[in-house]
């Protein structure tokens, strides 16, 4: 078992601003070594459909065998042509490998409550093995389709609802027993 101890400082602005950023170091004990890690975030949203997002993370490690810095960056676009329809882009890559470029495409359909078609495509750069001598690079291409679906009754145009079985107990717990007569 190892325990860490982390430090944290974090900055930034208000949330329900056009134009958000935020600042982030943690620092601290790594298994036998130290980790700080560094992260820049800003989104910018034109409009209540559109936003971009930018992320840089840095850490830098300090090992028994040395210093390693490795940089995340990140770019991401969101649209939501309706509440019930959006798609989300993401491009991002690592100076741990600077050919190992991925991007994400997202499609999500929420056809009801709870409920979701996701359509995603991934293409990318990848490591067979993290061995310094092995470090044959594989291209991937995924195609993923994935529907949720929730058991849960939808509640969408129902007038009248019956309260629940769980919802009467918390009732009686929480306003004590019902009066009867007066």
């Amino acid at each position: 078992m190892y325990h860490f101890e982390r430090h944290q400082i974090t900055y930034g602005s208000g949330q329900d601003r056009r134009f958000k950023y935020n600042l982030f170091e943690r620092f601290g004990t790594y298994y036998t070594a130290r980790l700080n890690e560094a992260s820049v975030r800003t989104n910018y949203r034109p409009s209540p459909r559109f936003s971009f997002t930018t992320t840089a993370h840095w850490n830098r490690f300090t090992l028994a065998q040395g210093r390693f810095s490795v940089v995340l960056a990140s770019i991401q676009a969101n649209y939501s042509f309706s509440r019930f329809l959006t798609t989300s882009t993401l491009i991002q890559m690592d100076t741990a490998n600077p050919q190992a470029v991925s991007a994400n495409i997202r499609l999500r359909y929420n056809y009801r409550p709870d409920s979701d078609l996701f359509v995603v495509y991934n293409v990318g750069t990848c490591l067979a093995s993290l061995v310094a001598a092995n470090r044959v690079e594989l291209r991937k291409q995924r195609f993923v389709v994935k529907l949720t679906y929730s058991f849960t009754p939808s509640r969408q145009g129902s007038a009248v609802r019956q309260p629940t079985e769980a919802a009467c107990e918390t009732g009686l717990r929480n306003h004590g027993p019902a009066r009867i007569g007066g």
